[in-house]
């Protein structure tokens, strides 16, 4: 661009607002609502620094979360373009192309409706546009008429006479949501509430609070004990532990403890004073695996207390991250995945873990031996491992018989190949020793004589080939 205005007279200039904005959107609109679309459409105009999504958030003192979600809001409403979220993009349409011919509906139709919410709302006069988006709602979301007034009673006995529409939408879209659609279950869905409010007057004093709380507290009050399974008393218990009493911080401290399997008040405080030495053990399984983090908090949340949940003693991780750097594997997601394989085998201390290695090296002898006798001149890799692993536990081969058929290999081109091939018709014929594998002849027809070949259904074939992970889930 080769033109653009200075700093100076961007500041002396003004942001045109059109009057349908000011008439028609804004008098229903919250104050981030107002504040977001015309701090956006003064960026509009602009051409500078402070056009930046972080910009935008700090001018507001809001989240970008928030900024995002009223965006979302204006877009419903036609007046922008959501165009990307991750970097934020937005377009301002045209007021002209968005006015739309108002629907029209039966005479009579909301009759009882439209005197009923005037009634509610003795100190303003309620608009056709109001009432339209009303009926709108009702035609997206079946509830009865008698419902929806139910739900805006509520919302004003919350929020005072000066609530507006959007807010009581919302709430009322929320509960169609939970299932709400008669005046039953709007009775049923106070009731919830009025008995939810001995245990909400315990959290709000927890919390060091006066007052009563907004619906979005009470949501969250239903979500705690219902969806997430805490105790009120649990949950006062953690209210009381905290520096930021915020339903917010409440909030956050809850999802981290259900996700962390921590339900109980004992656990919650066993949690609360480990918490320092879970950090250090953190440190300790840095500094081994060579690694360095400034934060903490993610890595004992995701990796640190699951691997203790688990079982693993301290020590045990601290070791298996020294493991972890002398192999090569130098970060937590790595490190997961080792733990993975030693709880699936039940190593979960110092000394079991040990045992468990010194077990591998004495695999891993064996099947160097088999190599050599097999005359494959390389280093063990994993498939080695696992052919073994078949090899003596699923077909029940022993070494000796291991041993022979590597042997029987030597000289040929694949000789893994060949002694999964060997293997399979001792195992089929029986020989389980080295003197009846002697007498196996390797020399299959492509058909045994008087077998009868079939074609086999979808379903008789699905308890092999729908779940293959686990070698005893194949039916021979």
């Amino acid at each position: 661009m080769i033109c653009k205005f200075t700093n100076d007279y961007l500041i002396e200039s003004f942001t045109m607002v059109d009057n349908l904005f000011i008439r028609e959107y804004m008098p229903y609109a919250d104050e981030k609502q107002v504040k977001v679309y015309l701090y956006g459409l003064f960026l509009c105009n602009t051409d500078s620094d402070a056009d930046s999504f972080e910009e935008m958030a700090k001018a507001l003192d809001m989240t970008k979360e928030e900024i995002v979600d009223t965006f979302r809001f204006w877009s419903e409403q036609g007046l922008v373009r959501l165009i990307s979220t991750s970097p934020l993009e937005v377009k301002y349409l045209s007021f002209k192309n968005n006015l739309k011919p108002i629907k029209k509906y039966k005479e009579g139709k909301f009759a009882d409706f439209n005197t009923a919410l005037q009634q509610l709302f003795p100190d303003r006069q309620i608009m056709s546009n109001e009432f339209h988006v009303y009926y709108e709602f009702l035609d997206d979301c079946p509830i009865d008429q008698d419902a929806l007034i139910m739900i805006v009673q509520y919302c004003i006995n919350l929020k005072g006479s000066s609530v507006r529409y959007p807010y009581i939408l919302t709430v009322a879209r929320s509960w169609f949501n939970d299932g709400v659609r008669t005046v039953d279950d709007v009775e049923e869905k106070l009731n919830e509430y009025e008995q939810q409010s001995e245990d909400m007057r315990l959290i709000l004093k927890s919390l060091s609070r006066k007052g009563g709380a907004d619906l979005e507290e009470k949501q969250m009050l239903l979500k705690w004990t219902k969806n997430w399974g805490f105790s009120v008393s649990a949950i006062a218990f953690c209210a009381k532990k905290l520096k930021n009493k915020t339903f917010k911080k409440l909030d956050s401290t809850l999802d981290e403890y259900y996700r962390l399997d921590i339900f109980t008040e004992s656990q919650m405080q066993d949690y609360f004073e480990r918490k320092a030495s879970l950090n250090e053990l953190a440190v300790k399984i840095n500094k081994s695996l060579g690694v360095f983090y400034e934060s903490l908090d993610a890595e004992i949340e995701i990796y640190v207390q699951p691997w203790l949940q688990k079982g693993f003693d301290e020590e045990a991780l601290v070791k298996i991250a020294h493991y972890c750097f002398l192999s090569g594997v130098k970060n937590l997601d790595g490190m997961n995945g080792v733990i993975s394989k030693f709880y699936s085998s039940g190593a979960l201390t110092v000394e079991s873990i040990n045992r468990y290695i010194a077990k591998q090296v004495e695999k891993d002898k064996f099947i160097k031996e088999i190599l050599s006798k097999a005359g494959e001149v390389r280093s063990v890799i994993a498939s080695d491992r696992e052919y073994l692993k078949i090899w003596e536990s699923d077909w029940g081969f022993a070494k000796d018989v291991i041993l022979y058929a590597a042997s029987c290999s030597f000289g040929k081109t694949y000789p893994m190949k060949y002694m999964n091939q060997l293997l399979s018709a001792f195992k089929e014929q029986g020989a389980f020793s080295v003197e009846k594998a002697k007498t196996v002849t390797t020399a299959q027809p492509k058909h045994s004589d008087g077998f009868v070949q079939r074609d086999y259904t979808k379903e008789e074939l699905s308890s092999i080939f729908n779940n293959t992970k686990n070698h005893d889930e194949i039916i021979e």
